[in-house]
């Protein structure tokens, strides 16, 4: 009777042992935190996923992959990439490269000339979603003033910027 209360009690502690190695493991592991929201005003709806990743030297980027409708014209797709301020610093007279499966892509940098935060650029990425599926596996090859980072898109934060791409007005 004895050894079955200890039996018990190892298997218990066993369980909370998994539990938090687990959890260990999935703090320690790069996960993309992502959410996406409508926003309209009196002169646009803006639909947009945001993620927050890191490349591949272990540095903080903020993601953001919108769609806008302005009134009266067409739609546009957009990722904005927010670096750490001090850390890096796009280099905007490069495009944004996208790797994508064996294939090489660039999104224009349609970052405003008057907008001087050297560490956000925002790239037109319309017309690289005609030349992609939705199971593609994207890479994105930022390019920094010091040579380039690569930032990884996880499979979830891709399909939801398809979710963006598809999304028209009126649709939840």
């Amino acid at each position: 009777m004895e050894n079955s209360g200890l039996i018990v009690e190892n298997l218990a502690q066993l369980w909370k042992s998994c539990v938090l190695a687990v959890l260990i493991w999935a703090i320690g592991t790069n996960i993309a935190l992502a959410s996406v929201h409508t926003y309209s005003d009196s002169n646009s709806v803006l639909f947009r996923s945001l993620s927050k990743l890191q490349d591949d030297r272990d540095r903080a980027w903020q993601v953001v992959f919108y769609k806008r409708f302005p009134l009266g014209q067409s739609d546009t797709i957009h990722v904005r990439l927010v670096g750490f301020p001090g850390l890096v610093k796009l280099d905007h007279d490069r495009p944004l490269e996208i790797e994508a499966n064996r294939s090489l892509l660039s999104a224009k940098d349609v970052t405003p000339s008057d907008f001087s935060i050297a560490y956000v650029g925002e790239y037109d990425f319309k017309p690289v979603l005609n030349q992609l599926d939705t199971d593609t596996k994207l890479t994105l090859i930022l390019p920094l003033d010091s040579g380039e980072a690569r930032l990884k898109i996880p499979q979830e934060t891709a399909l939801e910027w398809w979710r963006v791409a598809s999304w028209q007005p009126g649709n939840r």
